[in-house]
């Protein structure tokens, strides 16, 4: 009687068979035949996920040209109208039917169009139309289910999309992710929490003094006061965090942004930083009360130049020049005669030279006394286009 096989039957048999079949070759014979099958198996995987990949990129650029084609002069005609439209108003312009569920891949693509008309026409928009046409598709929710339901990957992407065009999530869904396990979650979850947030939206460098900012994530925070700025949301003042934090990148950060924002308020807290351990924060500090022109520090400033590096030593002068007080011309000159690094003579010589009158007399003065070797410093500080020497 013929035996009939059926689903794992046969290959239960093949195997077997090729089993059998090699087991009277050598080892070395056995090793390569498997190497090989294993890579020709490998190789046909491949080359199915490239075709499919190559398949469904072309999909999806179609459905966006069929989308943009359909949906981006009407999108960017209502996000640049200067009059307020209703929801109702901007739907009926869409020719969109609101009863009409909307596609997952839809919804993503007019996000990925929003996204650029803010990018190119940002200082332009209409915010309360733009608003209006993310309500009309139901944008906020799309987020709010991304963020319950979907993988990582998408969760990240859609906190990340929440800034790029200004959209919402209700903090209620964002705080279960403010605390996450995984990093980059945990931080985008913290960004979009910033972004939105009308309550505490820095706590988060209150509870963790540990808390770390890598370049990328400066400009994020960067953007994220940016836009707080510009929306009249409440931004608590930097000095804080510049003396509690445990870390010097995030030190640095709050000091440049204390800088950047003109905070005059802080510059008798933010002085107590002067003799911090590490060099660049020093640095940091001193620059920035020479940018708020705190003129109380430059006593300070002459007493601890001398034992400072050379780094540091140039910011002081930069400071001190920023200041403008008139009292440093003669720590200006003391300095330079004992300077041995030209970085830092060129950075006196210049300061001198843009001082004051008693400066640029004393910048004279000195010249004259100037060796052949040190005189291109001098050419170089009025016309700063020559070639300088080193």
């Amino acid at each position: 009687m013929t035996e009939v096989l059926y689903g794992i039957d046969y290959l239960e048999y093949y195997f077997y068979w090729l089993y059998y079949k090699f087991m009277g070759y050598p080892l070395i014979i056995r090793i390569c035949t498997t190497v090989v099958m294993l890579c020709i198996l490998a190789y046909f995987c491949l080359l199915l996920n490239i075709i499919y990949g190559i398949f469904k990129r072309k999909k999806e650029k179609r459905r966006y040209v069929r989308m943009h084609n359909r949906y981006y002069d009407k999108l960017k005609e209502i996000s640049l109208n200067t009059n307020h439209l209703t929801d109702e108003d901007i739907a009926n312009k869409l020719e969109y039917d609101e009863k009409k569920r909307v596609k997952t891949n839809e919804i993503r693509i007019i996000i990925q169009l929003l996204a650029e008309i803010k990018t190119e026409f940002e200082t332009q928009i209409n915010e309360l139309n733009f608003q209006g046409i993310q309500n009309v598709f139901q944008v906020t929710r799309f987020f709010e289910r991304e963020l319950q339901f979907g993988p990582k990957r998408s969760k990240i992407q859609t906190l990340k999309l929440i800034q790029s065009i200004n959209g919402y999530a209700s903090e209620a869904v964002l705080v279960r992710f403010l605390y996450h396990r995984e990093l980059e979650l945990r931080n985008s979850a913290r960004y979009a929490y910033m972004w939105l947030s009308q309550g505490n939206p820095f706590r988060f460098f209150d509870e963790d003094i540990g808390m770390k900012l890598r370049k990328w994530d400066m400009m994020e925070l960067h953007a994220i006061l940016e836009h707080r700025k510009r929306a009249g949301y409440a931004t608590p003042s930097f000095i804080k965090w510049v003396n509690t934090s445990a870390e010097e990148d995030v030190k640095r950060f709050f000091i440049n942004e204390i800088r950047l924002y003109n905070e005059t308020e802080s510059a008798p807290i933010l002085a107590k930083q002067i003799n911090a351990r590490s060099p660049e924060i020093r640095s940091e500090v001193i620059e920035t009360l020479g940018y708020l022109k705190y003129k109380e520090i430059e006593p300070k400033l002459f007493e601890m130049y001398h034992t400072q590096p050379e780094e540091v030593k140039q910011t002081i002068i930069t400071a001190i020049s920023e200041m403008k007080t008139g009292k440093a011309v003669d720590f200006f000159t003391s300095a330079y005669e004992e300077a041995d690094n030209w970085t830092t003579k060129r950075s006196i010589l210049k300061a001198l030279y843009e001082y004051s009158e008693a400066g640029r007399a004393m910048f004279d003065r000195l010249e004259t006394r100037a060796g052949p070797q040190t005189a291109i410093l001098f050419a170089h500080t009025r016309d700063p286009l020559i070639n300088q020497i080193s």
